[in-house]
């Protein structure tokens, strides 16, 4: 499997004979007799100059090498809370190998301090399913966020990228859990430094000490908490670290498709202005979908994880968190029921489902008797129930994202992107702009035909991107069948061969076609019978029922069907190529963007973000 997949096994609630929880996997409590609270504050905030060292600072990241109960993250966000001249924001990162089930982390919980309950509370309410990979959530108006890396932390380390300026180490015992305590692993929070980083444990052993300073810090012992007589504190050597970038105020986004519309959203909320350039949006925000209904957002699955299936998963969750509000009906987890189209399609989706162990909150296998029943009908096979699977309606969906103060809207055309003394600059068309000349301290591409013209000379220089010369331009027209007029309608996101999504508006959105590159976009007669011929599984619900219209645009598509993203050199991102994937993974890429922009810990994990780099 790439990126050597581990099912994830969840940590079972236990406490020991004086109440105090422990872990059944590793055989230790999780904090000190003395309490969680103080153990914190004692060993890794003091230990760390905490709370000084993030006075007056715009930002200050922090990662832990166990997540465990999550004590620490709470005594440090209750912390900052307290201080006056706390921080702008405060990032904190942790690895956890055996994450609580959400009811399970509730009863874990049920004696915290009660100046910690309010947060435990708020904790709990976004407690992610227990799905492999990098999670984010987001506190105090987005001012606070937990980055929680599910996995085995020497896999996950080497895949997380980020700039941290404090570690608290807290793993289980070294002689019960080897792994917290590597070589291995100190060389990779080395990799994750940010300058003048520090580091902080209750665990003084001499073999620790020895790793670190290896590693490249520079150790001391001082003082232990409660029994523990010695702990050790560090600091990263003069010349190590990375350090910061210089955060773009103002950054030009070129496309207002779904993928410019998530990068302006995910830069305003994180302070920046953006001017998002496209002709398209003389006719409106969400006129890049104009007309378009209904899409499906479901959840690709495959026995490998591999790449296409990981990034899908990120984007899912990233979109689940930023784009569904109660107040808003354009993003809606309506769950989808993928029924296999023959009896190889249902055992790989079987295999799939019991080798992956994902929660069945994220998806299920139905056997042919689950799935008949549950779409209320015979089937010949049965299939994958995806109960977090969206409904979006994209033209409503990329207008809202693109409705806020900060964002300004120019209808027109770049014809030529150039770099700049203070960042870029792009030439426009002078028949829709007064200057004819736009200014930005950075510039993401979110383009597809014209990204090959657009590239700045400095990114082909001296280097050929094959990939990006062939990609294809493929069409593809949905129908919209008469809802009053089917004799069934769904509730939920049917699929397999072809799909078929609950009404919006009166109708019902099925499809797809798909063209070939180069043929126009455009809904055509021949279209409508290729959808009904499609949705033949489904006739019953149809009936009889008219098509009233439908919808025709472009997938853009590389040959390795894996998007196009760049988003760290010269201040210019580049997210293209999205295929048939575009709103999940415009929302991951967005975010992870705009992430690295401002310096915060980043969502995609290192070896995805390499394979979708130019080329």
């Amino acid at each position: 499997m790439t990126g050597g997949f581990q099912k994830l096994q969840p940590a079972t609630p236990s406490f020991n004979q004086k109440g105090i929880a422990q872990s059944l996997q590793y055989g230790d409590v999780y904090h000190s007799t003395a309490g969680a609270l103080a153990q914190t504050q004692h060993v890794f905030l003091a230990g760390n100059g905490l709370p000084e060292r993030w006075q007056g600072r715009s930002h200050f990241s922090i990662c832990e090498t166990g997540f465990g109960l999550g004590n620490n993250f709470l005594v440090t966000w209750l912390s900052w809370l307290r201080d006056s001249d706390r921080s702008q924001r405060l990032h904190f990162v942790s690895f956890e190998a055996h994450p609580f089930q959400r009811d399970d982390l509730a009863r874990m919980h049920e004696h915290a301090s009660p100046e910690l309950q309010s947060l435990v509370q708020q904790l709990l309410a976004q407690w992610p399913e227990l799905l492999p990979g990098i999670h984010r959530l987001y506190f105090e108006n987005e001012r606070v966020t937990l980055t929680l890396v599910f996995g085995d932390i020497e896999q996950k380390a080497k895949l997380l990228d980020a700039q941290i300026d404090a570690f608290f180490l807290d793993g289980f015992a070294p002689r019960l859990n080897p792994q917290m305590w590597s070589r291995r692993l100190f060389g990779q929070l080395v990799r994750l430094s940010a300058k003048g980083a520090t580091v902080a444990s209750w665990c003084s052993a001499g073999q620790v000490r020895r790793d670190l300073r290896d590693a490249g810090f520079l150790i001391e012992k001082i003082p232990g908490f409660a029994h523990k007589r010695e702990m050790i504190r560090g600091v990263l050597r003069e010349k190590l670290g990375r350090q910061p970038n210089a955060i773009p105020k103002h950054v030009m986004v070129i496309g207002a498709g779904i993928a410019g519309a998530a990068t302006a959203a995910a830069l305003v909320r994180r302070g920046t202005h953006v001017t998002v350039v496209d002709p398209i949006l003389k006719g409106g925000a969400g006129a890049s979908h104009l007309g378009h209904k209904a899409i499906a957002m479901t959840p690709l699955l495959s026995v490998d994880d591999a790449p296409r299936m990981r990034l899908s998963r990120a984007g899912m969750l990233v979109a689940a968190r930023q784009w569904q509000h109660a107040e808003a009906m354009d993003c809606l987890p309506l769950g989808t029921v993928r029924v296999a189209v023959d009896a190889d399609e249902d055992l790989a989706g079987r295999k799939a489902v019991e080798t992956l162990g994902f929660p069945d909150a994220w998806v299920q296998y139905l056997d042919v008797e689950a799935m008949s029943q549950h779409v209320g009908g015979d089937v010949a096979h049965g299939g994958l129930y995806f109960p977090s699977a969206m409904r979006v309606q994209p033209d409503k969906l990329i207008e809202r994202l693109l409705t806020h103060p900060n964002i300004g809207l120019l209808p027109t055309k770049v014809l030529k992107l150039e770099a700049s003394e203070t960042g870029w600059c792009a030439i426009v068309d002078t028949d829709s702009a007064e200057t004819g000349v736009l200014h930005a301290d950075a510039v993401v591409l979110c383009v597809a035909g014209e990204l090959s013209s657009l590239l700045p000379d400095s990114v082909h220089a001296n280097k050929a991107y094959p990939y990006i010369e062939e990609m294809e331009r493929l069409p593809g027209q949905v129908s919209y069948f008469v809802a009053s007029e089917m004799a069934k309608k769904p509730t939920y996101i049917v699929a397999g061969e072809g799909y078929l999504l609950p009404e919006v508006e009166g109708l019902c959105t099925a499809g797809s076609t798909y063209g070939a590159n180069g043929e126009p976009a455009q809904v055509t007669e021949q279209g409508h019978h290729e959808i009904r011929e499609t949705l033949q599984r489904w006739k019953t619900w149809l009936a009889s029922a008219s098509i009233q219209g439908g919808w025709a645009g472009y997938r853009a598509a590389l040959k390795d069907h894996l998007p196009l993203y760049a988003g760290g050199d010269q201040n210019l991102g580049i997210i293209s190529g999205l295929g048939s994937n575009g709103f999940a993974w415009s929302a991951i890429l967005a975010e992870d963007l705009a992430a690295a922009w401002n310096n915060e810990p980043r969502l995609l994990e290192r070896d995805l973000s390499r394979a979708l780099g130019l080329r």
